[in-house]
């Protein structure tokens, strides 16, 4: 999941991640966890930190503060660790002003609230749907070399027409 904002740190953080992943396309050996701020290990023997968690006896499901903690330490919610990672990946691209609002402006309280908010919408459109335009445009190209590159004429498929 890339980041809404302009972030040159967002770069050198990936590279981070795939050197000390040793690889770059990682992805836990025991579920679908892609992102690297999730996993750790070294590559083969790479882990999401659930996974992790599971294995080493502790709870897969950890306190974040969508708000960041200087924004608001008292507001937690309860979140699997991995999405955890990633939403916390996520906030280190926010202008720092607004993550560390190191004067309690009010307007940065609020500013880090739309931006952890939106970065939790972010994570559940990429969770429940990222994958679905790949896998129809994969099933697109496995039906065109099957049946044809006008594929929907020969099945009779009667879908709605794309065009105005």
């Amino acid at each position: 999941m890339e980041p809404f904002y302009d972030s040159s740190d967002y770069e050198v953080r990936r590279q981070n991640d795939y050197e000390r992943l040793e690889i770059r396309d990682p992805a836990c050996s025991k579920c679908s966890e892609t992102h690297p701020a999730a996993l750790t290990g070294k590559n083969p023997d790479i882990l999401c930190i659930e996974h992790q968690c599971m294995e080493q006896e502790r709870s897969p499901v950890q306190k974040h503060h969508p708000s960041g903690h200087h924004n608001d330490p008292a507001f937690t919610v309860s979140i699997p660790a991995n999405d955890h990672a990633t939403l916390t990946d996520l906030q280190r691209d926010w202008p720092i002003n607004t993550l560390r609002n190191p004067h309690g402006s009010p307007l940065r309280k609020a500013a880090a609230a739309v931006r952890g908010f939106l970065d939790v919408l972010r994570l559940i459109i990429d969770r429940i749907f990222g994958w679905v335009p790949d896998y129809l445009e994969s099933l697109d190209n496995k039906l065109t070399i099957r049946i044809g590159p006008e594929w929907w004429n020969t099945l009779g498929y009667e879908g709605e027409s794309t065009s105005c």
